[in-house]
């Protein structure tokens, strides 16, 4: 072997050295991040629990909010250690949904507070930051880490209403003279009116919507036709006559198929249902279709409610969609709604929960 390749060989060793130098210290920087992304998690899971529990008292004692979600935290494990938050980690205050932003409230506008907002951190500046394996030579010798957490707590809600059998679920939302069912075999088309004389048009259920949130419907009582000649039917409608709207979706809104005389709703937003396209339409023309515990309809998509029961007698929840500002119940009819006779009185409620909003 001459000079030049035991040179070589030299040389080549030494960068062998020097990458596995480098690789050791990348892998074991890794290990601190690891740890600090998995301190994260579990704060995050900490902050929520905490919240869940001060939130539990909003509308009875904001002291004991603050009290409750403070005690709470000292049972949450970070790190090895119990989660200790501080008086300006928590703020009591008020949560949109529509805009997802929380204000902070103050003095005696906590009382009427919906939300707790929890800041919780480990960190450099409390003491309590990650601690750091190899980074501390790269002079870092913790990580910062923060979570934060916003719950709300939805109270129990109900109200009560009257939905006429000529409620035409197409004319949800729309302006009076808006026209629905044009073209039907009676050439007797819905229009929808005002408030003072509202014609064919469903009328808005006074209640705040919470997204993500279920709605029940039971208390169900009444009966509707569709046909001042035949015969009345209950909520569920008559199950051996199911089909569509004689013109399919109309004014955004979807079409189902369904029973016909059957409760139906319609979540909407803000917005006009016109200005934008219909989504897919449900399929209700079975009972295996009907009978579920849990319905999730997106905005302007018509869905069936019936006796709001499944097959055990057991109320069914209807969840929310995100941006739901409106709520609308209708009869189920395939065209000329002006000519149906009846009314359901239904009351709607919205069970009580704690929900984790941020």
């Amino acid at each position: 072997m001459n000079k030049l390749q035991s040179y070589r060989r030299g040389v080549a060793l030494v960068y062998v050295f020097f990458v596995m130098a480098i690789l050791i210290v990348v892998s074991s920087m890794g290990v601190d991040y690891g740890r600090a992304h998995l301190v994260k998690t579990q704060l995050r899971a900490a902050a929520d629990a905490s919240a869940r529990a001060g939130a539990s008292s909003l509308l009875q004692d904001p002291d004991r909010v603050v009290r409750l979600t403070k005690e709470f935290a000292l049972k949450q494990i970070v790190d090895g250690s119990p989660l200790t938050l501080l008086d300006s980690d928590i703020q009591v205050g008020n949560w949109d949904s529509s805009t997802r932003t929380f204000t902070v409230v103050t003095g005696v506008g906590r009382l009427d507070a919906n939300a707790v907002r929890v800041m919780a951190q480990r960190s450099a500046a409390r003491g309590t930051g990650v601690p750091t394996m190899w980074a501390r030579f790269t002079r870092k010798a913790s990580f910062d880490v923060h979570a934060e957490c916003v719950v709300m707590k939805v109270d129990h809600l109900a109200v009560n209403q009257n939905v006429q059998a000529t409620a035409n679920p197409f004319l949800s939302g729309m302006p009076a003279g808006t026209m629905a069912s044009p073209n039907n075999p009676h050439n007797s088309p819905d229009f929808a009116g005002t408030s003072a004389m509202p014609r064919q048009s469903p009328e808005l259920i006074r209640m705040p919507l919470v997204a993500n949130t279920s709605l029940q419907f039971d208390g169900i009582d009444g009966v509707m036709r569709h046909d001042p000649n035949l015969a009345f039917h209950q909520p569920d409608g008559q199950l051996n006559s199911i089909g569509y709207n004689t013109n399919r979706a109309e004014h955004g809104i979807s079409d189902i198929r369904g029973p016909i005389n059957a409760l139906v709703g319609v979540f909407l937003d803000d917005n006009a249902p016109n200005l934008t396209r219909a989504p897919s339409s449900l399929d209700f023309s079975t009972a295996a279709s009907r009978d579920f515990n849990e319905l999730r309809p997106a905005l302007k998509q018509v869905f069936f409610i019936g006796d709001g029961l499944n097959s055990q007698g057991l109320k069914q929840n209807f969840v929310v969609p995100t941006g739901a500002t409106r709520l609308y119940l209708a009869s189920w009819d395939f065209f000329e709604w002006n000519n149906n006779a009846g009314y359901r009185n239904v009351r709607i409620s919205r069970p009580g929960r704690l929900v984790t909003v941020k």
